[in-house]
């Protein structure tokens, strides 16, 4: 079984024989399926073809929210599954996730009158059996003034003023794959599947490679997931090539601003007037992150950004709404873009697309899930493990252990005590945030060396202990990994991090054994990931 989240585990965990599951995709709903077979004392492997949460679980608008928008849909499940499994965010991994106040502010020619919007509320609440942090309320003008300095009120009717939560969505991927793997479940990045192995027309494993060290990879397993987002039809063609296309990505873009720009402790909803889209200014940390767009994607999934035309729609949109302090293209510290994964339903539009997750077994025994929401991650990876623990009884007589256990159990474990109170307390504030009841561990390393304990960037909590740690636990193979998921620095640092880079790079080659060729081509991959993320200045 695995022996630790680290590169020496990365490369043993999946030298065994047999497993009973092996989830294809490190992605929020593989990690969530990875913890709750391995919480059932399931044999289970997860792989993915680049870094934890690389592709759409690091790019969301960070919202842990029970869809209030859904609501117009009729999608009345949706919305109460997604309001329970907000609550379940807050109690099992309270540092990361947490709640947020929201305005809805009510425009005089909106669609929706205050009333309407007011009665949707109260079903909102409902739905949340009364149990969300506070029920919402109902604001004047003025109060909205008070709370969105800047927010043009001339042509609202008053606001909603209700509450839902947002996560750190790479940080709660990895910190729930490091709980599979507490769990006995053989994890590693950046391991591509080739081809599926097949014995007598069902799915017995895969042939793979590593895509650091090029290793070839032969990895058995009695039931293969395929739980690879928007690369699902990928996967689903190696098995079958004429099986039909499924996924409907689209593109969501954000940017990020000072948080003086929209002074909001709020995050405020405001309509695109052509459109009549929503987009969220969302307060994080010293920043607010705006957005979303959401458009059909075709181009290369694997290099997803935000373009010039993304951010001047997200732009333009946020300065009708906040006339009084108009956002520019020099405000942009940093933009991200995502695909979401959705599931083709004709002659719908992409906002008017179900977010409804599905699940389905292909002749061959191929499982897959694809759809659904980060919010509603951890039902969704319940409902696959009772239909894979199905089949290993009915094929295998192999029998869960444990029930699912994932609802009430901390994603989090360890003792949480302070070691020094040398650190300036917004490193201490960050760190607990940040890793949770795991925080001493990196305050540890900080005390066993000066140099560990200092600022990466003079106005950011981010300490060159958390390089290290993330290094030795949390499985950073990449400058990339470190930077942008383990770490934020490539998105709220003033230079992206670029200052930082080549220190990241010795501190991994010196624990990987890098030769300079392999450190130049990291910083050179980085280098471009920046420009990537700043091409809307080009």
């Amino acid at each position: 079984m695995a022996t630790g989240f680290s590169a020496h585990a990365r490369q043993s965990n999946l030298h065994q024989q047999q497993f009973d599951i092996l989830v294809v995709g490190g992605g929020i709903t593989g990690a969530g399926i990875a913890r709750d077979a391995a919480m059932r004392g399931f044999k289970m492997a997860l792989i993915d073809k680049g870094d934890f949460a690389s592709g759409t679980s690091s790019k969301s608008s960070r919202l842990v929210h029970g869809g209030v928008r859904y609501l117009e849909m009729f999608e009345f499940g949706l919305v109460f599954e997604a309001s329970r499994e907000r609550r379940v965010l807050w109690n099992t991994i309270p540092n990361l996730a947490r709640p947020l106040p929201f305005i809805f502010p009510v425009y005089r020619d909106a669609r929706f009158p205050g009333w309407m919007i007011n009665s949707g509320l109260w079903l909102y609440d409902a739905l949340a059996l009364f149990r969300n942090y506070r029920n919402h309320t109902w604001m004047s003008n003025d109060a909205v003034t008070r709370l969105a300095r800047g927010f043009d009120v001339r042509n609202i009717n008053g606001a909603a003023h209700y509450y839902d939560g947002q996560v750190d969505d790479a940080r709660l991927t990895l910190e729930t794959i490091r709980s599979a793997q507490r769990y006995g479940a053989a994890i590693a990045n950046y391991v591509q599947v080739d081809s599926l192995i097949k014995d007598k027309s069902w799915v017995v494993g895969v042939n793979a490679h590593d895509t650091l060290l090029g290793d070839q990879i032969e990895i058995r397993a009695r039931v293969v997931v395929n739980a690879t987002g928007v690369w699902t039809d990928t996967l689903t063609q190696l098995d079958d090539p004429k099986s039909l296309k499924r996924m409907r990505p689209t593109k969501g873009a954000h940017i990020l601003v000072p948080r003086e720009k929209i002074g909001a402790a709020s995050a405020v909803a405001f309509p695109n007037i052509t459109d009549g889209r929503l987009l969220f200014s969302i307060p994080w940390g010293k920043f607010q992150i705006i957005g979303t767009t959401d458009t059909d994607y075709e181009d290369d999934y694997d290099h997803v950004f935000a373009n010039q035309a993304d951010v001047d729609y997200i732009i333009a949109v946020a300065n009708h709404a906040f006339p009084t302090t108009p956002i520019t293209h020099a405000d942009v510290l940093s933009t991200y873009a995502g695909l979401r994964p959705l599931i083709c339903q004709t002659g719908k539009n992409t906002s008017k697309t179900s977010r409804e997750h599905e699940i389905w077994t292909t002749p061959s025994g191929l499982v897959s899930i694809a759809g659904g929401k980060l919010t509603t991650y951890r039902a969704m990876a319940e409902q696959l493990v009772n239909v894979v623990a199905k089949q290993l009884r009915e094929r295998f007589d192999i029998v869960a252990k444990n029930p699912c256990m994932t609802a009430k159990t901390p994603i989090i474990e360890g003792d949480g005590e302070m070691v020094s109170d040398n650190l300036p307390q917004d490193v201490v504030d960050h760190l607990r945030q940040f890793h949770g009841a795991q925080y001493s561990q990196v305050e540890k390393l900080a005390q066993s060396d000066s140099n560990l304990a200092q600022r990466i960037a003079d106005d950011l909590p981010y300490i060159w202990a958390e390089v290290l740690y993330a290094i030795e636990n949390e499985m950073a193979m990449t400058v990339t990994d470190v930077l942008e998921r383990r770490l934020h620095l490539l998105t709220e640092s003033r230079d992206n991090g670029l200052a930082a880079a080549p220190q990241v790079a010795r501190m991994l080659s010196e624990h990987y054994d890098w030769d300079k060729t392999r450190i130049d081509q990291e910083l050179r991959i980085y280098q471009d990931h920046v420009d990537l993320t700043m091409a809307f200045r080009k």
